[in-house]
C-alpha cells in the first residue's frame, strides 16, 4: 500500500516538472517570437519612412533631388564613418597585439641569452677538467675514490649541458614562432592602414558632396517662408513617424522587471557632452513662426559618443529629412528618446541597450551648418522638457559606465 502511494506521488511530481520544463519551453520560444514579431514590425515602419520620403522627393522635383542627394550623401559619410571606427579598432588591437609579441620576443631573447651564457660556462669547466672522455677516465690508473667522484662530476656536467641544450632549443623554437606571429600581426596591421587611407579618401568626396548638395539647397531655399515651410513638413513627418512606431509597440510591453522610466525623472545624464543651446517650448527661427522647438540643440563636437539615457529598445534608425541620422529607443510605458543629427549610428532596429550604452556619434545630418546633437523624449506621442528628467552632464560620467 505505502509503495503504491509513493509510485503514485512520484508519478505526480514528475508530471509537474515535465509540465513546468514545457511551460518555461513555450515561454521562451514565444519570447523570441515575439521578439521577431516586434522587429518586423519596426522594420516595416522604418521601410514605411523610407518611401515616404522618396516619393516626397519625386514630388519637389528639383529641390527633393537635391534633398535625395544630401540623404545619399550623408547615408553614405555614416557608413563611412562606421568603416572607419572598426578600421580604427582593428589598427589599435593589431598594434597593441604587435607591442605585446615584441615583448615577449625580448624576454624570450633574454632567456636565450642566458641558456647560452650556461651552456658556455659549462663548456669552459669541462675544458678545464681537462676535456677527458669518460672512457679515458675509465682506464686511467687512479684511486678509485677519486674516480667515482670524476665521474659523478662528469655526468652531472653531462646532464646538465643536454638539459640547457635542450631548454634552448624550446626557447629559440618560442622566438621563431613570436617572430612569425609578428610578421602576420603587421601584414594585418599595413592592410588596416591601407583600408583606413582609403576609407578616409572615400570619406572626404563624401563630404564635398554633401557640401555641394547643402549650398544647392541654401540657394533653392532661401526665403524665411520656405525655410518654415521646410520645418513644419519636417515636424509633421516627425509626429507621423512617432505615432507609427507607437501603433507597432502597442502590444508588446516586453521591458525587464525593475526598468520603469517615469521613476528616473531628475536622475538622468545628458545624452552628449555640450549644453542645450536652447530652452524646450521656446519659439523657433523668428517671432512670426507659430513652431515650437519640441526638444533641445546641444553643440558638441563632431565624433562626440551619444549615449542612450536609459535601458529600451531601438525603434527607429534612419535617415530622416529634417533630421538626418535618427535614432529612437523605446523606454516602454509610452516614453520614447529621440536622438538626431547624427554623424553615424551603432546600433540596429531591434537591439536593446542599456543606460549610457554608445548608440551613435554626434555630426551635423540633415543639412545642419554646425556640428551637435537634436536630443528629444516623448511621452505618448508628445513631447516633454528634457531639461527634467536629464541634469547630470555627460563629461562627468564615469568610463565604467558605458
Amino acid at each position: 500500500m505505502l509503495q503504491t502511494r509513493a509510485f503514485q506521488m512520484i508519478r505526480a511530481i514528475s508530471f509537474v516538472l515535465i509540465f513546468l520544463v514545457c511551460m518555461a519551453s513555450m515561454g521562451a520560444a514565444f519570447a523570441e517570437l515575439t521578439k521577431q514579431e516586434t522587429e518586423k514590425k519596426l522594420v516595416k515602419v522604418q521601410e514605411k519612412i523610407r518611401n515616404s520620403q522618396q516619393k516626397l522627393e519625386q514630388k519637389r522635383g528639383e529641390l527633393g533631388g537635391l534633398e535625395k542627394q544630401l540623404r545619399e550623401s550623408e547615408q553614405n559619410i555614416g557608413k563611412l564613418n562606421q568603416q572607419l571606427t572598426v578600421t580604427e579598432t582593428n589598427l589599435k588591437q593589431s598594434q597593441e597585439k604587435i607591442a605585446k609579441l615584441q615583448a615577449e620576443e625580448k624576454q624570450l631573447q633574454k632567456q636565450l641569452s642566458k641558456h647560452h651564457n650556461i651552456l658556455y660556462a659549462q663548456i669552459r669547466s669541462e675544458y678545464q677538467y681537462g676535456g677527458q672522455q669518460k672512457l679515458k677516465l675509465l682506464l686511467n690508473q687512479q684511486n678509485p675514490e677519486k674516480l667515482g667522484r670524476n665521474l659523478i662530476y662528469y655526468d652531472y656536467l653531462h646532464r646538465a649541458r643536454l638539459s640547457e641544450i635542450d631548454k634552448a632549443t624550446k626557447v629559440l623554437q618560442s622566438v621563431n614562432e613570436v617572430q612569425a606571429k609578428i610578421l602576420q600581426v603587421e601584414e594585418v596591421a599595413k592592410q588596416a592602414k591601407l583600408s583606413l587611407l582609403n576609407e578616409k579618401q572615400s570619406l572626404e568626396q563624401a563630404q564635398k558632396q554633401r557640401k555641394t548638395a547643402i549650398s544647392s539647397l541654401n540657394s533653392n531655399v532661401s526665403s524665411e517662408k520656405g525655410k518654415l515651410e521646410n520645418l513644419e513638413s519636417n515636424e509633421k513627418q516627425l509626429k507621423g513617424l512617432i505615432e507609427s512606431l507607437r501603433s507597432a509597440l502597442a502590444d508588446i510591453p516586453v521591458f525587464e522587471k525593475g526598468k520603469n522610466f517615469s521613476k528616473s525623472q531628475g536622475k538622468l545624464y545628458w545624452p552628449a557632452v555640450g549644453k542645450p543651446s536652447n530652452k524646450f517650448g521656446q519659439k523657433r527661427n523668428s517671432a512670426r513662426s507659430k513652431l515650437y522647438w519640441q526638444g533641445v540643440f546641444i553643440p558638441s563636437t563632431e565624433g562626440n559618443n551619444v549615449r542612450s539615457i536609459y535601458h529600451g529598445r531601438v525603434a527607429f534608425a534612419e535617415w530622416m529629412r529634417g533630421l538626418g541620422l535618427l535614432i529612437i529607443v523605446d523606454h516602454g510605458d509610452g516614453y520614447m528618446s529621440l536622438y538626431g543629427h547624427n554623424q553615424s549610428l551603432f546600433k540596429q532596429v531591434g537591439e536593446w541597450v542599456e543606460a549610457g550604452e554608445k548608440v551613435a556619434a554626434v555630426g551635423n545630418s540633415g543639412g545642419n551648418n554646425k556640428p551637435g546633437l537634436y536630443f528629444e523624449i516623448r511621452k505618448q506621442g508628445s513631447p516633454i522638457n528634457p531639461a527634467k528628467w536629464c541634469v547630470k552632464s555627460a563629461a562627468s560620467r564615469s568610463p565604467a559606465s558605458g
